[in-house]
């Protein structure tokens, strides 16, 4: 009897420690066992991690030419015709100036500096990661959109898991805008019709 009454008390006890919902928890500890480990390395590696890109693209070119040339051309057709000719005709002279004078300069500058966080999409045999992402900002009905891609190393990658932008190999950066403003910059159908003619 007294066998049978420990084998029962056993079996209870077993159950109850499988159907425990504490187990597992570490209950009474400072330390959580589902706690991220502190000295692990988030450096963004694998396929789905994020990395944050931080743009900062100053752009600037100038182009000048610059063209001038002079001909001067003068012929006397007086001593071709002999001496009895050339006497009744002295001034039969044919002559042509033509001048060319040209300039142009082109000048051009664009500067964006944002922050965006991408996902990692791909990564290559070699390390190499393939990155892409976007990022909306909307403000008083005014959507402005930012979409980068490329190819980012791990050892470019700063221990705050972010990246400049220059580092970004084969980058891909595209800023559009909607809204208002974005609409009003744009030609009217009847100024677009008579640039395209003339």
């Amino acid at each position: 009897m007294k066998r049978i009454c420990i084998l029962i008390l056993a079996t209870l006890a077993v159950a109850a420690g499988a159907q425990d919902p504490t187990k597992g928890t570490n209950p009474g500890s400072l330390w959580s066992n589902k706690a991220p480990d502190i000295l692990a390395d988030r450096t963004a590696r694998r396929v789905g991690d994020v990395v944050t890109i931080l743009i900062t693209e100053t752009s600037s070119a100038t182009y000048s030419a610059a063209t001038n040339a002079t001909k001067n051309d003068a012929t006397s057709i007086a001593k071709g015709l002999g001496p009895i000719l050339g006497n009744l005709i002295p001034n039969l002279r044919i002559g042509a100036d033509s001048k060319v004078d040209g300039q142009g300069q082109t000048r051009q500058s664009g500067e964006l500096s944002a922050r965006i966080a991408v996902v990692i999409k791909e990564v290559l045999p070699n390390g190499t990661m393939l990155v892409e992402g976007t990022k909306a900002i909307t403000t008083n009905k005014e959507t402005q959109n930012i979409m980068i891609s490329g190819l980012i190393r791990r050892e470019d990658i700063r221990p705050d898991n972010t990246i400049l932008s220059v580092h970004v190999a084969n980058a891909q950066i595209k800023t559009d805008g909607k809204g208002m403003i974005a609409q009003r910059q744009r030609k009217g159908i009847l100024t677009w019709l008579l640039d395209w003619m003339f």
